[in-house]
């Protein structure tokens, strides 16, 4: 389909080439058979353009390989933007990650994600699973001196929501003052709570008039 997009734009430029340049001889192809059977080029370039319409480059005859959404991790990826914007479409991972993930990887940045071999997307993945195989600091990684293992890792996609949840059930477990906060709803990182997100449990100074009617 974007292939056959890209032949008709593609076609359509070169007759609108043909209309500008000269008048009388050529006839172009278009989704409704031959055109501009009446029109001839001046200049000479009428074999120039018959031989860009038999022979066309190569980006409009291998379109038809192009992926509009990869599948990667769970997620899907837009094949139409450039690698590293297209892979922050995975949680966990961000631009700065990213760049480094596909320097270590070998691929080219400036190609589009739906343009990707099956072997550059298997080294993509490889490089995301084990960092610290492939030389990326551990500085960049997200999970460093983990609770349980006291190892440097990155969390991406169901791993994060995942990691997320056990820190949760830890910090309610121990009781804490954090977990306890986590528990009641309300908020954790010190935030004024009387004035401010009272959408949900209230903590802070209630009206007069609730208060009376609840002595009443």
């Amino acid at each position: 389909m974007a292939g056959m997009l890209m032949l008709r734009s593609w076609v359509s430029l070169s007759i609108l080439l043909v209309w500008c340049v000269g008048v009388e001889g050529i006839a172009l192809p278009s989704r409704h058979g031959l055109v501009g059977g009446n029109l001839r080029l001046r200049g000479g370039m009428e074999a120039a353009v018959k031989k860009l319409v038999e022979n066309p480059p190569s980006f409009v005859r291998e379109r038809h390989e192009f992926n509009h959404v990869l599948r990667v991790f769970n997620t899907n990826i837009d094949g139409t933007r450039t690698v590293l914007y297209a892979m922050t479409a995975m949680r966990g991972i961000g631009r700065r990650f990213g760049d480094a993930v596909i320097k270590r990887a070998g691929v080219d940045a400036s190609k589009r994600a739906g343009e990707l071999s099956v072997e550059e997307i298997e080294r993509i993945v490889q490089v995301i699973e084990h960092p610290m195989d492939y030389d990326i600091p551990a500085w960049m990684l997200n999970r460093r001196k983990d609770y349980k293992t006291g190892k440097d890792m990155h969390n991406y996609t169901n791993k994060l929501d995942l990691c997320l949840r056990e820190d949760l059930d830890r910090l309610r477990k121990i009781r804490c003052n954090r977990g306890l906060r986590h528990a009641w709803g309300f908020r954790v990182r010190g935030q004024h709570t009387k004035s401010t997100g009272r959408g949900r449990n209230t903590v802070g100074v209630t009206k007069k008039k609730q208060q009376q009617g609840k002595k009443k």
